[in-house]
């Protein structure tokens, strides 16, 4: 009884973990599931590669970014300390904000860039497939360029201004 549930749950197992979304950038699924072809393999999959490359490079430069927000984040709510102890002068502060502000624009408009560029990838191998394969494309994971998550915009924001009173008279 308890091989014939164990056989069950590992079946289950197996079941589930391939009933998952095949992601576009994960190439050899990607191909297989497409049922491509040797020339359409010749010129899909360094446009996969390429996307990917891309999608990567992103999630590197996210993080990084996300890094020097934690610490201006960390150094300027530290008003405990005093610039000789370690802290940042006013002037610093300032200073620290522009760098931080320019590095998000900067971060922002390379992600526009990219999503072009991946837009335009995608493009041309959805050209190269045929009518069953563009049917099974657009099944498929595309790749998202998220922003950080400190630089989204607060969906709660609203409530934090609740008056006291039901009305919002004292």
């Amino acid at each position: 009884m308890k091989t014939i549930m164990l056989s069950v749950i590992v079946s289950l197992c197996f079941f589930l973990s391939g009933c998952g979304v095949i992601k576009l950038i994960d190439i050899q699924k990607s191909s297989s599931e497409l049922q491509l072809t040797n020339k359409q393999k010749q010129t899909i999959e360094p446009k996969l590669k390429l996307i990917r490359d891309i999608v990567e490079d992103y999630d590197f430069e996210k993080k990084q970014l996300e890094g020097d927000l934690r610490e201006y984040r960390t150094l300027a709510n530290d008003r405990d300390l005093y610039r000789y102890d370690g802290g940042l002068s006013t002037q610093q502060r300032r200073r620290g904000l522009t760098e931080i502000r320019s590095k998000v624009r900067k971060f922002i408009t390379q992600r526009y860039i990219l999503l072009k560029e991946i837009e335009k990838l995608l493009q041309e191998v959805h050209d190269e497939l045929s009518d069953e394969q563009r049917v099974t494309f657009a099944k498929l994971k595309l790749p998202e360029l998220e922003i950080p998550r400190s630089l989204r915009p607060d969906p709660h924001a609203e409530l934090r201004h609740i008056p006291k009173h039901l009305i919002g008279v004292q």
